[in-house]
């Protein structure tokens, strides 16, 4: 998405509705003389890392500017080469409506982007440190939380859901790299089916980590997963509405009806 800073730019951000927190990289902050910096620490999809912060004053959006009083510096390699990442502090009250058949996002009050019409799936959710986490999906049969990453590649599940998915196939490794560089490899298995509301998605590879993530929204315990990319960019449209709380899914053509539920 294009930003502005300081009424410079366009700058390329990419969305990432799993983080908290807006990112700058830390050659764009030094080379707009955003020099305020503070010590933090960044949990990462690997890793807890200490970093700095900055403040990012006159920070577009849109038709909206604002001011993110605390944004973490991160390695422009570290994020795909974007100037920088936006987050959950920059989407609140904003619908993100990410539309794969016409390769496009857009970032938006809810009803200038077209309302609810046509989502054959619309999914109350939970909020939690700004997070939208849906409850009440089935991955085997197995209760679990959602949480929908658009910054995640692949789809990661935690150590409570594992430990429940015992018999799922094996289905290789997987390494993963999060926005601060570090590394894990993991073991992924394959999930039958992931059901959220009517809408059963079958044969989901899932990727199993103690991933820092899990532990900072209290979902250690129970099985959850991180929906990431690779099944969301299934279906037609997705919005995620940060206002009304709820995630919206526009199913393909080829979605198959079964008794009730949509494949």
């Amino acid at each position: 998405m294009p930003v502005t800073i300081k009424g410079q730019g366009p700058f390329r951000f990419m969305i990432d509705t799993g983080a908290q927190a807006t990112v700058v990289t830390a050659a764009l902050a030094d080379k707009l003389g955003l020099t305020q910096r503070r010590p933090g620490i960044l949990i990462g999809m690997v890793s807890r890392e200490a970093i700095e912060t900055t403040e990012i004053p006159e920070f577009g959006l849109g038709s909206r500017t604002f001011h993110i009083m605390v944004a973490p510096l991160l390695q422009a390699e570290n994020i795909g080469g974007a100037d920088g990442i936006l987050g959950l502090d920059s989407l609140q009250d904003q619908r993100v409506l990410i539309d794969f058949r016409k390769k496009r996002i857009l970032v938006d009050d809810a009803k200038q982007l077209g309302g609810n019409g046509g989502y054959e799936i619309v999914v109350k959710a939970r909020r939690q440190l700004g997070q939208l986490i849906i409850t009440g999906a089935r991955i085997d049969g197995i209760d679990a939380d959602v949480i929908i990453d658009t910054g995640s590649q692949a789809s990661v599940g935690n150590l409570a859901l594992q430990a429940k998915m015992r018999r799922a196939q094996p289905f290789g490794e997987s390494t993963m790299t999060d926005v601060n560089g570090a590394e894990m490899t993991a073991g992924v298995k394959l999930a039958r089916s992931l059901s959220i509301g009517r809408m059963q998605l079958s044969q989901v590879p899932i990727t199993f980590a103690d991933s820092p993530p899990f532990s900072a929204l209290g979902l250690v315990d129970k099985p959850a997963i991180i929906l990431g990319m690779q099944e969301l960019s299934l279906f037609k449209r997705v919005a995620i509405d940060f206002k009304t709380r709820r995630v919206l899914f526009d199913l393909p053509a080829s979605a198959a009806p079964g008794t009730g539920t949509l494949f």
